[in-house]
């Protein structure tokens, strides 16, 4: 039914290699503590606030789903690292204000798509198929979301542990879509043609799109 998780994981670490940052790699397979997330548990976390999302549905509205999602969506993507990832070099001409503005509007971009995308639910469910580590300090975790009618989609996620603590997501890839290469194309082509205050503003015109309805 699904393709193989070999043939997911290319995809999946695509844009690690040529990475202009640093990540000081911590050992996967070592013992988690108590105080430190597992990477299975940081997509359940995710998931279960995705099916209340889904579950609050249009009652709560676009602001009462992006309060249930948005605090999660914080705590399990590391933001700073997409942003090195997705930007390249051009992180690094970044000044530290751009990076921060950068680092918050991407946060609240991905909050605002899963607030406007998963505003109601039909008996949807999420399952973690499987845990894997690609290479130290580096862990794919590949899950399923089954829909009422028996279509099943891929979400496969790739994790960092930043600094020894927490596993978080740097990379979603969607029935074989990886998230971070179509940002990369994106952000990248649009700095280079108009300028990183433009990729800001178009960022929060989505956010306002999807706040609004407009955009789904």
């Amino acid at each position: 039914m699904f393709r193989s998780i070999r043939l997911i994981l290319p995809v999946l670490a695509l844009g690690l290699v040529s990475a202009g940052s640093s990540v000081a790699w911590a050992d996967a397979a070592s013992g988690q503590t108590a105080a430190v997330s597992s990477p299975k548990a940081t997509i359940e976390n995710l998931d279960n606030a995705l099916i209340a999302t889904m579950k609050a549905g249009k009652d709560a509205g676009y602001q009462g789903r992006y309060k249930i999602i948005a605090p999660v969506v914080e705590k399990t993507f590391d933001f700073q690292r997409i942003g090195e990832l997705a930007l390249g070099t051009d992180w690094g001409k970044l000044n530290a204000d751009q990076q921060k503005q950068f680092v918050k509007v991407l946060g609240e971009y991905t909050a605002a798509t899963y607030a406007g995308r998963f505003d109601g639910y039909n008996g949807e469910h999420f399952a973690v198929v499987e845990a894997q580590q690609l290479r130290p300090g580096t862990m794919g975790v590949f899950t399923t979301f089954t829909m009422k009618n028996g279509r099943v989609h891929r979400f496969d996620y790739l994790l960092e542990q930043a600094d020894g603590k927490d596993w978080k997501i740097i990379n979603v890839v969607a029935d074989g879509v990886s998230d971070l290469s179509m940002k990369r194309s994106e952000y990248t082509t649009m700095i280079k043609s108009k300028g990183f205050p433009a990729l800001l503003a178009h960022l929060r015109k989505e956010i306002q799109a999807y706040a609004s309805g407009t955009k789904s």
